[in-house]
């Protein structure tokens, strides 16, 4: 049978996948030799001789801990973005709409945990990415009360780095790309399906198969890998974004106009590389630093097994065999007349082994963790007296992470842009899910007007929890101390976790204080 020809998407994937192989170190071997080191698989890969199968392989994974303290560190507390008005205050209502909504979809995102997850890929990887598309069958809070006439939601996946390929490599820009194309694989049925969903004669899905790799992936042997390709086209001085999918030899549906303004995709590295789109990652630099402490202590360990313990020698030619068995009677021949037995056997002591072996593993991981910034307020050994050195401890140490976050807020800003788009695409009228003097109400809006707004968008994200909150609950025990904080105002600032049910007792101390008033009020008209 003739091959059919390659698809415009599936050379375009080719076209990336080529520029990966060519980087230095290969893109996907970085990754695939990144991620194995950090979920502890440090031993790959060694010479199969009896010197290596004999020597243990420990394993002192510096790389995860790190990585968990940084992500730890710049997750511990919750963010939110706001959205405000650029200049005119009629837009304020709209501005208002939006911040409901962004806080609702990224609720049902999990965001928070999402978060985490972005960071662990960039942690290994160099690169974190989140893919948002419109599920026009999905119903809103499952279809139940003011949103059951509604269907469509938007949806988010996190994709990882190597699946992801820019039409412009050297610009990490999301926005500047000429097109993107995502990587994924799926069943071939379900290919199938969708392609026959977007074709009149459903012709031309036989060319949809599994693949060669598919056989190499457990439990992947009926799938077949699929790129999605976004492109953007300006007509009329306005800018579009059109979607292709497509396998190797088929089209599953092509250039279809998605309505958007920006490309659905938000793009973040951990540390930024100069004429590059992927990112370095924290594991990249660590990994010899982790090979030549495993090496060290899986020698010292080896040295320990044969050199540790006592050695017997003895006069081969007077006894035969020497036994180790308790009791068990050991014969000698040839024994000379006068000659003492003491003479025909001995012990060698135990080998003492370098104590610079160990001093050189202890300094390696200290110059490591120095290196990297990672300090003893992250790893819990500090011990500060007062607010005043809580603060300034961390905000200490909190230095080192300021580049990174300084990403990651950028990444959320970009996600808030993409989902406004996206309202203003597909929602047309329906109803928001607000919040109102602890009220949860539902107000229809028209999110169309998104697409001829202009509105000012920021992510607020905190530090670490422990010593930020401590300082927080301090300052305001003081505050309320001197009389500066009513009660109400205390509790609506105090941290959630230090007082469960805090919104139970927030509204019985406003009723009572609507109470008070209301009698204040009566007193004074009847006097």
């Amino acid at each position: 049978m003739t091959p059919r020809a390659r698809t415009r998407a599936w050379t375009l994937y080719e076209t990336g996948r080529d520029y990966n192989c060519r980087q230095n170190p290969n893109q996907y071997n970085l990754v695939r030799t990144n991620t194995e080191f950090f979920i502890g698989n440090q031993w790959l890969n060694l010479p199969d001789t009896p010197a290596m199968r004999a020597l243990p392989k420990p394993t002192f994974n510096i790389l995860k801990r790190v990585a968990s303290l940084f992500i730890a560190s710049l997750t511990g507390n919750a963010f939110r973005m706001r959205v405000e008005p650029l200049f005119d205050a009629s837009d304020a209502d709209a501005a208002a709409f939006a911040d409901a909504e962004l806080s609702n979809l990224l609720e049902k995102f999990h965001f928070e945990y999402r978060i985490r997850d972005a960071l662990f890929d960039g942690a290994q990887t160099g690169d974190y990415c989140a893919h948002f598309w419109f599920d026009p069958e999905a119903r809103p809070y499952g279809g139940t009360g003011a949103f059951q006439d509604y269907r469509g939601e938007i949806r988010m996946e996190l994709v990882d780095g190597i699946n992801v390929m820019f039409g412009n490599p050297a610009d990490r820009r999301v926005e500047n790309q000429p097109w993107i194309l995502l990587v994924g694989r799926d069943r071939v049925d379900n290919l199938r399906r969708e392609a026959k969903r977007y074709r009149k004669s459903g012709r031309g899905v036989e060319a949809i198969f599994a693949d060669a790799e598919a056989a190499e992936i457990p439990g992947a042997d009926d799938t077949a890998l699929y790129v999605l390709l976004y492109t953007k086209v300006e007509r009329n001085h306005e800018t579009t974004v059109y979607v292709t999918k497509a396998t190797r030899e088929a089209v599953i549906y092509e250039n279809i106009d998605t309505g958007l303004s920006v490309y659905p995709l938000a793009w973040g590295n951990w540390e930024r590389q100069r004429h590059s789109y992927h990112g370095r990652a924290l594991v990249t630099g660590l990994i010899p630093n982790q090979i030549f402490i495993n090496t060290l202590f899986a020698t010292a360990m080896r040295h320990v097994q044969l050199m540790a313990f006592p050695r017997t020698v003895y006069n081969a030619d007077l006894i035969s065999a020497w036994t180790n068995e308790v009791g068990q009677a050991i014969g000698i021949r040839g024994l000379q007349p006068g000659q003492n037995v003491a003479s025909v056997a001995g012990t060698l002591p135990a080998s003492e082994m370098s104590a610079q072996i160990f001093t050189l593993i202890d300094k390696t991981m200290a110059y490591t963790k120095e290196c990297l910034g990672v300090s003893d307020v992250q790893l819990g050994n500090a011990r500060p007296e007062n607010t005043s050195a809580l603060a300034l401890l961390q905000t200490n140490a909190e230095v080192p992470l300021e580049n990174i976050r300084a990403g990651l807020h950028e990444w959320i800003e970009d996600i808030g842009h993409i989902l406004l788009d996206m309202m203003g695409t597909f929602y047309g009228t329906r109803p928001v899910v607000t919040r109102r003097d602890g009220a949860t109400v539902a107000a229809d809006f028209d999110f169309r007007a998104f697409k001829h707004l202009w509105l000012n968008l920021r992510a607020d994200v905190g530090g670490t929890t422990s010593y930020n909150e401590a300082a927080l609950v301090e300052t305001l025990d003081a505050l309320r101390r001197d009389g500066v904080l009513t009660a109400i105002q205390y509790f609506e600032r105090l941290p959630e976790r230090f007082f469960p049910r805090k919104a139970e007792l927030l509204a019985e101390l406003r009723a009572s204080q609507a109470q008070s008033l209301d009698s204040d009020t009566q007193k004074g008209v009847s006097t």
